[in-house]
């Protein structure tokens, strides 16, 4: 474990206007089964009130930062890791949770010999709606254990789609931040797939077939051209992993991601005006109907999902 001066694990947290949020966020990490962390905050010039409600929460874990001015996503994600002190760093974003047992079973690999060389570890993800209610149980495009880069690379091309998980999913070496160029938003949709790409440059994926997070979607990112924008921005991230050579990946492979990038984006644009109409109704009092696919969040990270590939869905 960690040393005296220095913590195990960095669990940091970019937020901005998460006030909504932001208590029960924290508090998931708080309440992890491993405690040898420190938790990192950084406000991106809030308007909501999101930094008093982050500095009213008393434990000597917590460290606040405030920037003076708002630095975007981009900008402010890649302040969050730019001072951690742990061996290994999870990035967790303001509205999304940690489910009690993610710090120790993500540790725990990376601690077994066996998976020496592995430079991510991913677990399964839960999608949750604003209230904090399941909407799907586990989302899973991959089996657990490890898989090999240009594996993992391929896989993803041709499913269209991003089978690694969202930010919160995800803990890496802390060594590695140096080695990479960190997150970028040149394509919004991929800030995280292009740093969980760059990660893999440096070993192994291991995927934890468990659902150990949960990612929600809300809307405060409402847009009627998010489908659109997912489409075009992945189809660029494909192409860009299609041309390094080390990736493998195939014309056949980039057809058929394609194929499903174009489905995907029309069942993510579904999904997300069904959860928009829902939340509408239950604004006016009206029952809600029931919506089984989810939508995105912040600018720079949507998320889309096809949801024929193994999910577990509450009934």
């Amino acid at each position: 474990m960690g040393s005296m001066n220095r913590p195990y694990v960095t669990v940091t947290i970019p937020m901005y206007n998460n006030a909504r949020f932001i208590g029960e966020t924290i508090e998931s990490v708080l309440s992890q089964t491993f405690t040898d962390f420190e938790l990192l905050i950084y406000d991106d010039h809030s308007t909501d009130g999101s930094y008093d409600i982050a500095a009213s929460l008393s434990d000597s874990r917590i460290k606040l930062f405030r920037n003076p001015e708002n630095l975007g996503p981009e900008g402010n994600w890649n302040r969050a890791i730019s001072k951690v002190r742990g061996k290994y760093v999870k990035l967790l974003c303001g509205d999304d949770i940690l489910f009690p047992e993610c710090l120790e079973k993500q540790v725990a690999v990376f601690d077994d010999p066996l998976n020496s060389g592995v430079s991510l570890v991913s677990s399964q993800r839960t999608i949750i709606d604003p209230a904090g209610n399941t909407l799907i149980k586990k989302v899973n495009f991959v089996d657990g254990g490890r898989m090999e880069p240009a594996d993992v690379v391929r896989k993803m091309v041709r499913m269209g789609t991003n089978i690694i998980g969202e930010p919160g999913c995800g803990l890496y070496p802390a060594d590695l931040i140096a080695k990479i160029s960190g997150y970028s938003a040149v394509v919004p949709y991929t800030i995280d797939l292009d740093f969980w790409i760059q990660m893999l440059k440096h070993g192994d994926l291991f995927v934890i077939d468990e659902s150990l997070c949960a990612f929600r979607i809300s809307d405060l990112s409402w847009s009627s051209r998010i489908g659109e924008l997912r489409y075009e921005q992945f189809i660029e991230f494909m192409e860009q992993a299609a041309s390094d050579e080390s990736h493998g990946v195939t014309d056949l492979d980039l057809f058929i991601g394609k194929i499903n990038c174009a489905v995907q984006s029309m069942t993510s644009l579904m999904g997300f005006k069904l959860f928009a109409s829902s939340s509408a109704r239950k604004r006016e009092g009206k029952p809600a109907e029931e919506s089984r696919v989810g939508h995105g969040k912040q600018d720079a990270h949507f998320t889309g999902r096809n949801f024929f590939y193994n999910n577990e869905l509450i009934k």
